[in-house]
């Protein structure tokens, strides 16, 4: 089972996309709202060195959006 971390905000469609996506494949995944939690967009800059969302963590891997980077997503959580 792969470890999955989303960092999201509420008004972003392709954090949506991406959440949906896993729930449809019933893939767990830990989110983090920076909107709400001020301390996870730190985080996020700290181990990604932006503050883009969606930012995906797939174990070791890290994606900037879903849109982009959807066939290799799937192809990784496949």
């Amino acid at each position: 089972m792969r470890k999955v971390e989303v960092f999201t905000t509420p008004t972003c469609e392709d954090c949506k996309n991406f959440k949906k996506y896993l729930n449809e494949h019933n893939i767990p995944f830990k989110e983090y709202d920076i909107s709400e939690h001020p301390e996870h967009a730190d985080t996020l800059r700290e181990r990604s060195g932006k503050n883009l969302v969606p930012t995906i963590f797939i174990d070791d891997a890290v994606f900037f959006g879903f849109v982009f980077n959807r066939q290799e997503i799937e192809k990784l959580l496949s």
